[in-house]
Parts: structure tokens; C-alpha cells; sequence
């Protein structure tokens, strides 16, 4: 049995998932980590504390206007994605898939022709905490589109979702696969190590702050009196904001290529982050 949600209703908790639905869940895991990792890339944000365990916390999801890069206004909330339940069978290396099934009151063809994105959070305590997107769109295959759902956050998770149409209805499949870190290096020969891909936080030089792959530093220590100026790298629109609500600073809307500079006259700790991607987080210390 799959959930009917209509707009602007609430999603239930865990759900059965049929057996039919485990066939087409073996059948999509084998490319998931792979299309994630095709999309990803493009997704990339400061390090937050989700943690990669399928099994931690039921993941809340929605289908929203607008893409990845700059999510829009919900317009269908999908069922948490949670794992199976029952005895698990096999090695205990498995990795346990998070699994969301839902149907929405829209057809196929006005989601995609709409510009929606899936986008799936660490938990209701931390939804604002983004862990997997993926933009809607593709090819559609009888009636079927499959897309990957990228990395964000380094969440460790990624994903494939299986929109199937449905008359005047869509059917929202999702399948959200943690990482395993630790096995993949274990497997990796320590000849054959590769260097480490670069983190696509925002990167800091002197005191000019590049906003690239949304992110921000973590942490910038700087002195009394040091202008910060930071330049938005990405396509997506940014803003450098200070808590609480820009009391401090507040740059407005930085396209790409805009600067911002502020002068940090008085020692202290200032945290900021972006409007439009709350969790775009940084902190600038001043002594």
C-alpha cells in the first residue's frame, strides 16, 4: 500500500513496503551511490553532524518548486523515509536503505514541466538540515522517470527516486543509501590511495572569503579593524547575513560574482548565513 498525500497535508511515519516494491528497490540500488555521485558534485555545502545510518531517524521529504540550487515553496510533502522493517538477513556490511513511497495529486508531466526538486531532510528535529536533492527531470520511460538524488551537506547519503505516472496522480518512489566510508577504505589498497577530492566548502585567502558549492568557512579568526570581503562563486544567488536577523551586517542578494565587505571593529564572535539556504552557516572571530 503506498501513502496518498494531497497538498499541503501532513505525512505519516513508517509504512509497509510490499514485496513488489524490494524487487524494483534490488533492481535501482545497484546504480544509486553512482548517480548520486554524478550529482552530487553540484550540491556540495559546509560540513553539518548528520550522521549516514539509514536506521538513526525517519528522513522527512518534499517535492518542491524550483531546483536544488535554490529550492522554492513546498508544494507536496512525501512519507519520512525510513528503512524496511523486519530481520535483517546477509552480512552485516549491507547498507540499510531509507525507503519513502508516496503518491501526489499531480500528474507526471506537470511535475516535471512544473521545475521541482526532491529534497529529503536529517530529521524533524533538524529539518533544517538538507541530506539528498535531485532535480526532477530526464527521460520518462513507459510512464517511469528515474533521477538521483546528490549528496548534500556531506550527509554520506544519496539516493534514486521513481516517479511513476498514474492517470492524474504520480507515484513517488524513493530509496535514500547511506555511505560506507570505512569500508571503502578498507578496500582500497594503501599503494592505490587517491588524493582527497576537495571538501567544496567556501575557501578563505587572507581575508577574502570565495562562497563556492554553498558553503561558507566554518570558522575565519581575524583581527580588530580587518575588512572581510566575501564573493559569491556559485550560479545560485547568496546573502552574508548576520545573526540573528542581520543586525550586525547584512549584504543582500549577492549574485555570482557580487562582493560583499564589512569592517570588523570590535573583538567578538560573529555568526552568519545565508537567507535563501539556511543551512549555509558560517563564523567569523574577532580578537
Amino acid at each position: 500500500m503506498v501513502m496518498e498525500i494531497q497538498p499541503g497535508t501532513d505525512a505519516p511515519g513508517q509504512r509497509h513496503v510490499s514485496r513488489r516494491t524490494l524487487g524494483r528497490v534490488g533492481a535501482m540500488l545497484t546504480g544509486a551511490l553512482a548517480l548520486g555521485a554524478l550529482v552530487g558534485g553540484q550540491f556540495g555545502a559546509a560540513a553539518q553532524d548528520a550522521t549516514p545510518d539509514a536506521g538513526s531517524a525517519a528522513h522527512p521529504g518534499h517535492i518542491h518548486m524550483g531546483t536544488c540550487a535554490e529550492l522554492g515553496e513546498v508544494m507536496f510533502p512525501l512519507s519520512p523515509a525510513a528503512p524496511v522493517e523486519g530481520e535483517g538477513t546477509g552480512p552485516e556490511t549491507a547498507l540499510r536503505v531509507a525507503v519513502s513511497e508516496s503518491t501526489v495529486d499531480a500528474t507526471l508531466d506537470d511535475i516535471i514541466a512544473g521545475g521541482h526538486a526532491i529534497n529529503f531532510h536529517e530529521s524533524e528535529e533538524n529539518i533544517q538540515n538538507y541530506i539528498a536533492c535531485g532535480d526532477i527531470g530526464g527521460v520518462v520511460v513507459d510512464g517511469t522517470l528515474t533521477i538521483g538524488l546528490g549528496e548534500l551537506n556531506d550527509s554520506g547519503f544519496t539516493g534514486v527516486a521513481i516517479l511513476s505516472e498514474d492517470g492524474e496522480q504520480t507515484n513517488v518512489s524513493v530509496y535514500l543509501v547511506p555511505s560506507d566510508a570505512g569500508a571503502a577504505t578498507a578496500a582500497t589498497p594503501a599503494g592505490d590511495a587517491t588524493p582527497a577530492a576537495d571538501s567544496g566548502e567556501a575557501a578563505t585567502e587572507g581575508n577574502a572569503v570565495d562562497i563556492i558549492d554553498f558553503g561558507f568557512p566554518e570558522t575565519l579568526e581575524v583581527s580588530v579593524g580587518t575588512t572581510v570581503t566575501w564573493t559569491n562563486q556559485d550560479t545560485a544567488p547568496h546573502t552574508v547575513t548576520s545573526e540573528p536577523a542581520g543586525d550586525v551586517f547584512n549584504s543582500g542578494k549577492l549574485d555570482q560574482g557580487d562582493t560583499f565587505s564589512f569592517t570588523f571593529e570590535e573583538a567578538g564572535t560573529y555568526e552568519y548565513y545565508c537567507e535563501y539556504h539556511a543551512n549555509m552557516k558560517g563564523t567569523v572571530v574577532v580578537s
